[in-house]
C-alpha cells in the first residue's frame, strides 16, 4: 500500500531538562495538503517544527 505523506510523525516526544515539550505526538500531513501548526506560547510549535528540520 502506498502512502501518499510529506510528513508523517508517531508518538514523538522530546524533552528538555525538567520539560516535556512533547509528549507522544502523532499526525500525518497528506501531499498537496496545506497545514497551520497553531497553539499557545510554550506549547511546543518551534520544538516540533526543530524536529521536522532536524534541527533536534
Amino acid at each position: 500500500m502506498e502512502h501518499n505523506y510529506a510528513v508523517e510523525f508517531e508518538h514523538v516526544t522530546k524533552d528538555f531538562v525538567g520539560i516535556r515539550a512533547n509528549d507522544d505526538v502523532t499526525f500525518k500531513v497528506k501531499k498537496g495538503t496545506i497545514h497551520a501548526l497553531i497553539g499557545e506560547n510554550g506549547a511546543g510549535k518551534s520544538t516540533l517544527t526543530s524536529i521536522l528540520f532536524g534541527l533536534y
